[in-house]
């Protein structure tokens, strides 16, 4: 993998990390520490796995 797709592919994952505990937020009025951990886990996930598995 090129340096700039890797890059890319770190900053994507953190991204994720970062949307699921704000819409979470959003939605509820509250950060709530389940939905931080959900979102480093889909994040961690994203980052190992990459765009290309598991197939959804």
């Amino acid at each position: 993998m090129r340096r700039s797709a890797i890059i890319r592919h770190r900053v994507m994952a953190v991204m994720i990390a970062v949307a699921v505990p704000a819409a979470a937020a959003i939605v509820n009025g509250q950060l709530d520490v389940e939905f931080i951990v959900l979102g480093a886990l889909t994040g961690f996930a994203y980052w190992y796995w990459g765009p290309t598995w598991p197939p959804l």
